[in-house]
Order: C-alpha cells, then structure tokens, then sequence
C-alpha cells in the first residue's frame, strides 16, 4: 500500500508543488499564461518518469507487479503493458517541448489508456472482491493525472487566444526552454532515484535522493547556459 501511495505523491502531487515553487521563484513567470505553461511541463515531466518507471516495473519485476494488483504472475501481456508505458513516457517527453496539437494528442491517448485500465480495475473489484493495493490505490493516478492535464490544457488554450498572448514569440520560447532544463533532470532524477529505491527497499528515499540531484543538476545546467532575463526579453521581443 505505501509504495502505491508513494507513486501516486511522486506523479500526481508532486509535480504540481515542483510547478507551484518554480512559479514562485521564477521572475520571468509573470503572467497566468506562462504559470499554466510551468505546470504543465512538470505534469508532462513527472508523466514521462510514471511512463518510463510502469515500463521498468512490467518488464523486470513482472511477477512482484501482478501479485500487487492481485492477479496472476507470469502472463506475457505483463510485457506488452511494460512497452505500452514506456510510449506514453517517450510521448510526454516530446510533449514538454510541443505546444501544438501533439500536446492533446498524447493526453487523449493517455487518458482512453488510464480510464480504460481503471475501469478493467473497477469490474475486477465487483467481481472478485480484490481489494489488493494494485487494483484500487493505482486508480487515483489513473484518474486524477488525466484529469489535471485536460484541466491545464484547455486552461492554456484560452489564454492562447487572448490578445497579451506571448504563444509562438521567440522571447516565450526561450524562457520555456529555460524551464524545461530544470524540470527535465527533476524528472529523470525521481524516475532512477525510485527504481533504484525500489530495488532496494527505499524508495522514500530513492526518490528524495533523486529529485535532489535531478534539481541540482538542472539548476547547474541553466544557470551555466543562463542570458540576462532583462536582455533577453528586450533582444527577442525586438527580434519578433
């Protein structure tokens, strides 16, 4: 129960405190539409860290993963489930850079996967009873995921098509970018952090350790490829 409680902090509910403590100490997120933007890239972040880490728990740790949800070990579609994961992380890592169609596209593939499975999960439970972690607890990401990613969407949309709209100028692509080099270490960082932790019977702290690193790393990583704030907006916004 506790490590499917862990999951459901790490990929839900951390992505929105990682987003709300950027927004705060980020300078350049000034307007609603650039904080929407800072949430959502975490949310597709941390996506692309459940995506990859469902993969690693399919394909190497098939049987603990079956015995958790309740069901039998050592079915085949344990692999083909592991490779399906792992698409939908690789898709959310190309998402954080994308601010067209692909966005929803990949939200829309992602939500029919989730609800699809959490309904297969509901019959299970009205049907035999099983109440094993896997098959109720996972249901809250499943759920509330989706759910945050269609809200921030749509959210986005709208402030696209305000008139003080910056989407598609140079200026809010670079400060973007900027903000994708911290999320994408933070990211990676939980991700190995966890399954190491996992492997080795923490993963509270595999994934504290993880998140540490992955938040040093990029805050090293932009702060050495870094241009003045106030140069950059005044030399972009007269580049556009």
């Amino acid at each position: 129960m506790s490590v499917f409680l862990l999951r459901v902090f790490t990929f839900v509910i951390l992505p929105l405190l990682l987003a709300a403590l950027a927004v705060r100490l980020d300078k350049g997120a000034r307007t609603r539409e650039r904080r929407i933007e800072v949430f959502l890239i975490y949310m597709f972040a941390l996506g692309a860290a459940a995506g990859i880490s469902n993969w690693g728990g399919h394909i190497f740790a098939a049987d603990q993963v079956a015995e958790s949800i309740g069901w039998a070990p050592g079915s085949p579609f344990q692999l083909e489930m592991g490779f399906a994961n792992l698409s939908y992380g690789i898709l959310a890592i190309i998402a954080m850079g994308r601010r067209d169609g692909f966005r929803e596209a990949t939200v829309i593939g992602a939500t029919v996967m989730a609800v699809g499975a959490t309904l297969v999960h509901l019959w299970d439970i009205a049907q035999t009873g099983n109440l094993a972690p896997g098959n109720t607890v996972q249901n809250i990401m499943n759920l509330a995921r989706p759910a945050l990613l269609i809200g921030l969407l749509a959210a986005s949309r709208r402030a696209e098509r305000l008139p003080t709209s910056e989407a598609g100028t140079l200026a809010f692509d670079a400060w973007r970018g900027s903000v994708i080099a911290v999320a994408g270490p933070i990211a990676a960082g939980v991700g190995v952090g966890l399954g190491v932790g996992l492997a080795v019977g923490q993963p509270l702290a595999g994934m504290l350790l993880g998140l540490a690193g992955g938040a040093a790393f990029g805050l090293f990583f932009r702060s050495r490829n870094a241009v003045p704030a106030a140069s950059t907006e005044r030399d972009l916004t007269a580049a556009d």
